[in-house]
């Protein structure tokens, strides 16, 4: 269970979307999906706003790993149970969207990725998925393929985008996704982040805003042993 705003969720999985924005793909040096890229990341990584980013000691300490990055999505939350759903019917199963911060080990992911292993470990760090500040009902969002999304460390823009610029959009997202996991109740999707992804340091202040849901502010700190 966690506690976004004034609504609690108790989601049973995060997915999400990688390659997502063309001018991330471009700077990643990756391909272009031809259908969505789906990773997942685990509960544990979720925290909210104003809670600590905890930067390993272990990715700190070690300088085949010592890079970690922020990454600002848009998120949505199931609102019930679904499993194949039509495009005509995806709004039915939002409850709403928020902010979500993708925070991933750089260095692992790419020799991960390399190697040809799965890179989930990467992502799934404690606290390497902030969310908030709020969750916006669907109702107060006139259009999620129109929202201006940005993220500054310490008071500076290191991305800046608009939902628009989205490869896959959400309809076709959930409907993806529904033909192979049924989704429950408080489930998180998080659709990618754009270009200008770059790496993070104990003390930084991360402020990830996205327009008509607001900023989810996290300060970076050195894990304690």
């Amino acid at each position: 269970m966690i506690t976004i705003g004034d609504i609690s969720i108790n989601p049973t999985k995060i997915i999400c979307l990688g390659t997502n924005y063309m001018d991330h793909i471009e700077e990643t040096k990756l391909e272009i999906p031809k259908e969505p890229l789906l990773f997942p990341k685990t509960l544990n990584c979720l925290i909210t706003v104003n809670q600590p980013i905890i930067y390993p000691k272990m990715l700190y300490d070690d300088r085949r790993y010592n890079r970690v990055d922020y990454e600002v999505e848009l998120a949505f939350i199931i609102k019930n149970k679904c499993k194949n759903i039509a495009i005509s019917n995806v709004y039915d199963h939002i409850l709403g969207y928020t902010v979500f911060n993708d925070i991933t080990a750089r260095k692992m992911q790419i020799k991960d990725i390399i190697s040809q292993k799965p890179w989930f470990r990467s992502k799934s760090f404690d606290s390497f998925g902030p969310i908030g500040p709020r969750i916006a009902k669907t109702n107060e969002i006139s259009d999620p393929h129109n929202l201006n999304i940005e993220l500054k460390v310490n008071g500076q823009t290191k991305q800046s985008s608009n939902t628009k610029e989205l490869l896959f959009k959400i309809p076709e997202i959930l409907e993806y996704i529904t033909k192979y996991f049924t989704m429950e109740s408080g489930d998180i999707i998080a659709t990618g982040t754009p270009g200008g992804i770059g790496p993070i340091k104990p003390g930084d202040l991360i402020e990830a805003k996205i327009e008509e849901i607001g900023t989810l502010t996290n300060e970076v700190v050195l894990e304690v042993e």
